[in-house]
């Protein structure tokens, strides 16, 4: 009886140590399934972060290749808005205190993506300088072609009563021609 009693635990004892291997195994595949899940969706997590960085980085791009572009179209001017340009000119003459008028805008047939303006500066040969360099600084491209500045001759006014009279003999005139890029 004692032995049968021994080989009752022996097998129970095996049953048990093969039932506790087989839930061994058992986990020890749940956890490697979930591991296996777990790395599979960290992968796919990391390559939605990097593809959300590169969307990012994308869109970054495209806003600085805006700008870049909205910049070089200023330096532009559009052959349907030239009489934005024309105004520009004008305001430049104002704001330098010159007689600016525009001439003439041509559009050579012989040369694409140029116009060519010719106008005409009355003032003080200072104020003419500044609105020549204020020219040459504008935000378009300007090619100037000749420029031609001269003092305008006149008779001397005598009048003592009136000094004013005298300082408008001191006025210059100044006759550009430049060329700048349209589209």
């Amino acid at each position: 009886m004692k032995k049968n009693k021994i080989n009752l635990i022996l097998i129970i004892s095996t049953i048990i140590f093969v039932f506790f291997i087989g839930i061994f195994i058992f986990l020890l595949n749940i956890i490697k399934n979930k591991n296996e899940h777990t790395s599979v969706v960290m992968a796919t997590l990391s390559k939605n972060m990097a593809d959300k960085e590169n969307i990012n980085t994308l869109q970054k791009k495209i806003n600085e290749f805006d700008d870049i572009n909205k910049k070089i179209d200023s330096y532009i001017v559009d052959t349907a808005s030239i009489d934005t340009f024309v105004e520009f000119l004008e305001k430049v003459g104002v704001d330098n205190g010159v007689i600016l008028t525009v001439n003439g805008v041509d559009i050579p047939k012989n040369e694409k993506n140029k116009i060519s303006v010719r106008l005409s500066i009355k003032g003080d040969f200072s104020k003419i300088m500044k609105t020549v360099a204020g020219l040459e600084n504008s935000p378009y491209y300007m090619n100037i072609v000749s420029s031609y500045i001269n003092k305008e001759i006149k008779e001397p006014i005598v009048d003592v009563t009136n000094p004013s009279d005298e300082l408008k003999n001191n006025l210059w005139q100044a006759d550009l021609t430049f060329s700048v890029l349209s589209k």
